[in-house]
């Protein structure tokens, strides 16, 4: 007898290779050098492809056309590259994937041209689709483009409450995931409930995400993060971790940052004050609104919702 869990992760491992297929077929120009390679360097540089094998999953609920979905997909994929090329410009990452950050293998200059080109073929993927793709697509980049605003606005702003960036994620990475768990209905053409339930799921699975991505900021191994950890409190900028920090034990929190204090010293606070059991809790909530969001397709046998959700939750990078 099959494991359910065993057919979830084979289902991710086929889509992930059907994915990374389709987006290096839109690779079909290699002139100028000066743009291409940095694009390909970028795209090829391969993540989690968790947001397009969201759309995917999605899609599955109502048997949606597969070539339709891909479509959705790579466009999806392309505009988070895109924002993760600006986002390491903005926040002077050296590290993306385990690789230098575009524009520390190349420059700003080459980056932000790279960047805007790679947010012109996510249009261009979805150009044959309904015009509500196309333009939910676009809503959506600039509701990332407001929260990542947010995000600069916050930093070293100690006034900054747990609602406040909560709203900042929201818009900063829920709304793509929101989006991505959405274009499966709005390529199948379902009713605008059933849209917004699951534009709803994809949200709050991108809170759980983000917050957990706070976590593993402090507590992953950063061989599987691909990145230095401890980046996001040495630039001063509010996560759930420091809010909650700032909230639990302010003075102690205050002499903490007044002095140059190692990853080490800042894990020691978290654990000692049972921040890292809050934050888990704090994932665990979301995941679970996620699940009560989707409650109408859990009798589907195409219905992966549920396990990817865990899967965000159980993930170590």
């Amino acid at each position: 007898m099959k494991n359910d869990n065993d057919d979830f992760h084979k289902e991710i491992s086929f889509l992930k290779s059907e994915i990374n297929r389709s987006l290096k077929k839109i690779l079909v120009k290699s002139e100028p050098k000066y743009l291409y390679d940095p694009i390909k360097y970028s795209i090829n540089n391969s993540g989690k492809r968790l947001r397009p094998i969201l759309v995917f999953l999605s899609g599955k609920l109502f048997n949606a056309n597969v070539s339709d979905l891909m479509k959705a997909a790579v466009a999806v994929e392309l505009l988070h590259i895109f924002t993760l090329i600006h986002d390491d410009i903005m926040d002077d990452d050296d590290i993306r994937h385990g690789k230098p950050s575009l524009h520390k293998k190349w420059d700003i200059s080459t980056a932000i041209l790279s960047g805007d080109a790679i947010f012109t073929l996510a249009q261009l993927a979805i150009n044959s689709l309904d015009k509500n793709t196309y333009s939910r697509l676009n809503e959506i980049s600039l509701s990332v483009c407001e929260g990542q605003a947010l995000d600069k606005e916050f930093e070293n702003d100690t006034s900054i409450s747990m609602d406040k960036y909560l709203d900042m994620i929201a818009k900063k990475t829920g709304s793509l995931l929101g989006l991505c768990s959405e274009l499966g209905a709005i390529v199948s053409e379902q009713e605008i409930d059933i849209r917004t339930t699951l534009y709803s799921f994809g949200v709050n699975l991108g809170l759980a995400f983000q917050i957990q991505d706070d976590y593993l900021e402090i507590f992953g191994e950063p061989e599987l993060m691909g990145k230095s950890l401890g980046s996001d409190i040495h630039s001063g900028k509010q996560t759930a971790m420091t809010i909650l920090a700032r909230n639990m034990n302010e003075k102690e929190w205050i002499r903490l940052n007044s002095k140059k204090t190692d990853l080490q010293g800042y894990k020691n606070f978290f654990l000692e004050n049972r921040i890292d059991h809050e934050i888990k809790k704090l994932v665990e909530y979301y995941i679970n609104k996620t699940s009560k969001s989707i409650e109408f397709v859990k009798s589907s046998e195409n219905n992966f919702l549920d396990d990817f959700s865990n899967y965000i939750l159980n993930r170590r990078y």
